[in-house]
């Protein structure tokens, strides 16, 4: 399954280029709104909320769970995330999380969201059986959360401006790429 994921982002990098020969990764919006166009396109059981819908929500009944690795973790992450392995499997997810998730819409997040959907689609019928009211990916992930200017965070309560790029092709995608921390 994890090839076809790859194989899916092969896909979109190879087909992102404009007739004027400039990928899509060009740190504006329109370029995560095309990749979550093709996240949404292969997750289509997971639901989305963008930045507004995530704000709103009632941050007492919200769980966020960020599917990044920890490196990218340690340099920022939404307040109050639970670092998860993008890798892990469902059932040791439901093992560690579902009492924590009772009564709460979980919110999953990674980068620009294939990570994040990826593991909300594999628990999202578990954990909503164990109690969870919803779960959702966050569109366009952290790198749309930051090229908003929304808060990021490092070490418990204390507030960053940067963000973890991934890597350099993907890190195109975030619009302040002085704030950006490997």
């Amino acid at each position: 399954m994890k090839w076809k994921a790859k194989a899916s982002i092969a896909l979109l990098l190879c087909s992102s280029v404009t007739a004027a020969g400039f990928m899509l990764f060009s740190g504006d919006d329109s370029g995560l709104a095309k990749v979550h166009d093709g996240i949404e396109s292969q997750f289509t059981e997971v639901s989305h909320i963008d930045g507004d819908g995530l704000s709103a929500l009632n941050q007492e009944n919200t769980i966020l769970f960020d599917v990044r690795e920890a490196p990218e973790f340690s340099v920022s992450h939404l307040k109050g995330a639970i670092h998860v392995d993008p890798g892990m499997s469902e059932q040791d997810f439901i093992q560690q999380y579902a009492d924590l998730s009772k009564g709460k819409t979980a919110i999953f997040y990674c980068s620009v969201g294939q990570r994040s959907s990826d593991l909300a689609n594999r628990v999202q019928k578990a954990l909503i059986s164990s109690g969870a009211k919803a779960a959702y990916n966050l569109e366009g992930g952290i790198f749309k959360w930051h090229n908003e200017s929304r808060p990021l965070f490092t070490k418990g309560t204390e507030r960053t401006s940067y963000v973890h790029p991934y890597n350099p092709i993907w890190g195109r995608l975030v619009k302040d790429q002085e704030n950006t921390r490997y």
